[in-house]
């Protein structure tokens, strides 16, 4: 039988914004990833968030008996999915990770139903992508082409993006230990949207980070993952306001004193060396990108229609200058290899 989607929503009735797109792949494919591959970069990397903290693998449980308000598209009945995560940091090679802000991919497998990247609509897998500060620096795609043309003129001129990227150099203590954000809203069945929220639940201790080690998050991750497993409420905050939701403006705080997000699965990932026979050369294969999702879950908005088009080719360019397949795995890597 042939898979039907749910009909768009009015506010989703939005053509892409080609202009801007296209500018900002220019400025991260051609200006700085294909930059750094004529510079001799090697293995080729992504153009943001390069700086990898760690990967491992886990599992990623809906929960039982949520109110009938949440059962949509993945969390519509109870389910276990195999996961793969790498977390990372917004920076260069030659800067610590000291107040950097933290990134994380959460890939799951054996996740049926088409997706929305071409040309892996049909691939068993399911991505999320989110940080550690529950807002971006710029309200649409257009407002990030200008930033960069002129950025310190961009700081200057609008207080907000400077109050912003003032916020985001928090000290952060372990990625594990971190809150984070979707960031830009997603539609969350026919009609609704939503923003993604993880929230640590149990972690494993660590004695205090050396904030002067420039890659001491990595090394926080390997100890603890390598003392016992880290649990994480995955949290689902639905717009719940009579005014229509803010679906372009990346900028915007949804209040969660008015509108709390819910629980909806559980992330565990269990007790693993990090550093086993090629975890992180696996998980630097994998591509994220917040448009391989159910349709029910598709993100919205200027800035999530430019990530569509940037990732899917940076992704394509690592791996074809890396000699690495293009497309989705069908099937996890298994957790362990002798």
């Amino acid at each position: 039988m042939k898979e039907l989607a749910p009909p768009l929503a009015s506010a989703d009735r939005q053509d892409p914004d080609h202009d801007a797109i296209a500018c900002l792949e220019d400025l991260f494919i051609e200006k700085t990833q294909m930059r750094r591959i004529r510079e001799g970069q090697c293995p080729v990397r992504r153009p943001v968030f390069l700086r990898l903290n760690g990967v491992a693998h886990g599992r990623f449980e809906v929960l039982e008996g949520l109110p009938q308000a949440l059962r949509v598209g993945l969390f519509a009945k109870p389910g276990s999915y195999p996961a793969w995560v790498r977390y990372s940091c917004d920076v260069p090679d030659d800067q610590p990770d000291f107040k950097a802000t933290v990134g994380l991919g959460i890939k799951l497998f054996d996740v049926p139903g088409l997706k929305g990247l071409a040309p892996d609509e049909h691939a068993p897998t399911l991505d999320f992508l989110l940080q550690n500060h529950p807002v971006f620096f710029v309200r649409t795609a257009q407002d990030m082409c200008e930033a960069f043309r002129d950025f310190n003129a961009w700081v200057r001129d609008h207080p907000q993006t400077r109050q912003v990227l003032d916020d985001m150099e928090k000290i952060v203590p372990s990625v594990l230990q971190s809150e984070l954000w979707s960031v830009v809203p997603y539609r969350f069945g026919a009609s609704g949207y939503c923003k993604y929220k993880i929230v640590p639940e149990s972690v494993p201790a660590a004695e205090e980070s050396d904030y002067s080690d420039p890659g001491y998050l990595r090394k926080d991750l390997r100890k603890r993952l390598a003392a016992g497993e880290a649990r994480f409420h995955f949290m689902v905050q639905r717009w719940t306001a009579d005014t229509p939701a803010p679906v372009d403006d990346a900028m915007a705080l949804w209040d969660e004193s008015l509108m709390p997000a819910e629980r909806v699965a559980t992330l565990t990932l269990p007790a693993q060396d990090i550093d086993a026979r090629s975890q992180t050369e696996y998980g630097e294969a994998l591509s994220y990108n917040p448009w391989r999702t159910l349709r029910e879950h598709e993100p919205v908005g200027s800035i999530a229609q430019a990530r569509k088009v940037v990732y899917q080719v940076s992704a394509n360019v690592r791996r074809n200058y890396n000699g690495q397949t293009l497309g989705e795995p069908h099937m996890p890597r298994p957790t362990r290899l002798e």
